[in-house]
């Protein structure tokens, strides 16, 4: 399809124009939904970004507050998501019957993707890295609820991966509390 758009200026139509072309949109039926196995290599990638970004905050936390920050926060918070990344990763691989889940260039390259539109907690005053973190967490705790939502309303939704949800983004929650606590 072309579309022909005549140059205008302040004043009647110019003689010359210009010719676009304009690429059709997709039908409906064209459009391809994610499927449940998408839905939850992008969350693990998610969480993976988080995990990294947790264990740079606890590797570089300074101030006042080092040793809590360092070990009761940051420190506790890191460990625990990694903990959960492989519970994902089993539950997603156990469900959806698909390996490709596990895929660590697949996980690395989601994360990188989140990453790259994150700021970095090197470099960031202890205050500005306690922002961030509180920023990130409430993130993870909306994908968490967002995704489970999206595979229940898919019909892909197994009991035992609800309650995986529901137990990720309880203990998220409860780093969410710590870390406003820590923000005032």
């Amino acid at each position: 399809m072309r579309l022909k758009v005549y140059r205008e200026s302040c004043g009647p139509e110019i003689e010359d124009s210009v010719e676009v072309e304009i690429a059709s949109a997709p039908e409906l039926g064209d459009l391809m939904p994610p499927t449940p196995q998408e839905i939850i290599s992008a969350y693990i990638g998610f969480v993976r970004a988080y995990h990294l970004w947790m264990h740079g905050a606890h590797n570089i936390t300074k101030g006042p507050g080092f040793a809590g920050d360092h070990v009761e926060l940051y420190g506790k918070i890191y460990t625990e998501v990694q903990g959960s990344i492989d519970t994902v990763i089993e539950k997603g691989v156990g469900v959806y019957q698909d390996e490709a889940i596990a895929c660590p260039m697949k996980i690395i390259a989601d994360a990188t993707l989140i990453l790259d539109n994150w700021e970095s907690p090197s470099q960031q005053a202890a205050e500005r890295i306690a922002d961030l973190a509180l920023e990130y967490t409430t993130q993870l705790v909306k994908i968490g609820e967002g995704t489970a939502t999206l595979l229940d309303e898919m019909g892909a939704l197994s009991y035992g991966m609800d309650n995986m949800f529901g137990d990720l983004v309880d203990t998220h929650e409860n780093y969410v509390y710590l870390l406003r606590q820590r923000a005032k």
